[in-house]
């Protein structure tokens, strides 16, 4: 090792890599290691020592094939420009200064924050019409991500950065996190005087979760309806026919379904060890899947007093 560093830092070579394996070449051709002197790769002549291959070196190989034209596009050794990388939050040409994220309270800390119910699931899964039922049911207010996303790229068709997301939505992908996350805030901040929130479609993956608490709090329920994979084709097949929604097309709809099976299993680990979750069987009827969503609210917000009446 002393001999090769000494040998390093006497040529200083231009390709570190390459002298080495002509050292490790030598030391074979030597014998091994117990041939290796400090100074078997240090000579007065400061000779580079022959490539492996017994062909021209890396460098020469360089000087034959680059001219020494000055008009060549890239003249020897220049490094090329770096890679501009592009991104829906950054560029400047995108962003918009009311939707830059700050560092500010959603609720107001002088004041009793609303409850936060997280309704997931999958695709299909009824979580839109689990959570209405859940709002309407407690006197809360309900949010749509997915709602909120389409209303805004409607109403921005001509900005380059949604016109971006629409795309990404269309073919399955999650919109990115930070812009859902700013939309979600912008909303809680119109509504600062709820008792409850119902949040539907939220998060999808633990980022999304953890940045949900990090950037406006902890939830004090996760409502995750499970339905089999049979059930969330056929009730997305069902939705499309009737809704038409521009993310329910077949190629989007599996994509969906693939980002959840990667997603599910980590996120639900990850409010289990909070002890936020409660798992429901969403196969069955809604009503059913709904009594016993009820009950869980009331014996997890409303266990010290009157559940709510109705």
């Amino acid at each position: 090792l002393q001999s090769l560093l000494n040998g390093l830092m006497c040529y200083k070579p231009d390709d570190p890599i390459e002298y080495l394996e002509s050292c490790l070449q030598k030391v074979r051709e030597l014998g091994g290691s117990e041939k290796v002197k400090w100074d078997t790769f240090v000579s007065p002549e400061k000779k580079t020592l022959p490539p492996l291959n017994g062909g021209q070196s890396r460098r020469s190989f360089f000087r034959n094939v680059m001219p020494d034209n000055s008009n060549f596009p890239y003249r020897r050794y220049d490094r090329l420009p770096p890679i501009q990388q592009f991104s829906i939050e950054s560029d400047t040409d995108l962003s918009e200064t009311a939707e830059l994220i700050e560092e500010y309270d959603v609720f107001d800390p002088a004041r009793p924050r609303p409850k936060i119910i997280l309704v997931i699931g999958g695709p299909g899964s009824g979580k839109g019409t689990q959570s209405l039922k859940i709002a309407e049911r407690y006197g809360f207010n309900y949010i749509s991500v997915g709602e909120l996303l389409r209303k805004k790229i409607h109403s921005t068709s001509s900005n380059r950065k949604w016109s971006l997301i629409a795309k990404i939505i269309t073919t399955g992908e999650l919109a990115p996190q930070e812009t859902t996350i700013t939309e979600i805030k912008q909303r809680l901040m119109q509504i600062p005087d709820e008792e409850g929130i119902v949040i539907d479609g939220f998060p999808r993956d633990v980022a999304q979760a953890i940045s949900f608490e990090d950037q406006i709090c902890t939830p004090d329920l996760v409502v995750f309806l499970a339905c089999s994979s049979q059930r969330l084709k056929e009730r997305l097949l069902k939705r499309a026919e009737q809704q038409g929604r521009p993310d329910d097309n077949l190629k989007a709809t599996q994509r969906r379904l693939m980002n959840f099976k990667q997603n599910a299993v980590p996120l639900i680990k990850y409010f289990q060890e909070k002890g936020l979750i409660i798992t429901f069987d969403a196969d069955r009827d809604e009503e059913e899947v709904f009594f016993d969503i009820s009950l869980a609210v009331d014996n997890k917000l409303f266990a010290n007093k009157d559940a709510a009446a109705g």
